[in-house]
């Protein structure tokens, strides 16, 4: 099975927002070095913790998440 890779538009819309890092990470009940850590996709939220940004987004899961295969040398 093929690797994914998981990008993401949460800087993108938290800015057009107006909202900063700590003020999305209070609304989602998380630090900002959390949020920080999603944008610099240092690591990837759990699937509960992405659906809760996105509600505070006011975006589909699928606008904030791109999930991409990476292909496997064979």
């Amino acid at each position: 099975m093929p690797e994914l890779e998981v990008d993401n538009k949460i800087c993108e819309y938290r800015k057009a927002l107006g909202l900063s890092q700590h003020k999305l990470a209070k609304a989602v009940g998380l630090k900002r070095r959390s949020i920080m850590a999603y944008e610099n996709k240092t690591i990837s939220p759990t699937v509960e913790t992405a659906y809760k940004i996105c509600k505070v987004l006011g975006k589909d899961i699928k606008e904030v998440f791109i999930f991409k295969d990476i292909k496997e040398d064979q």
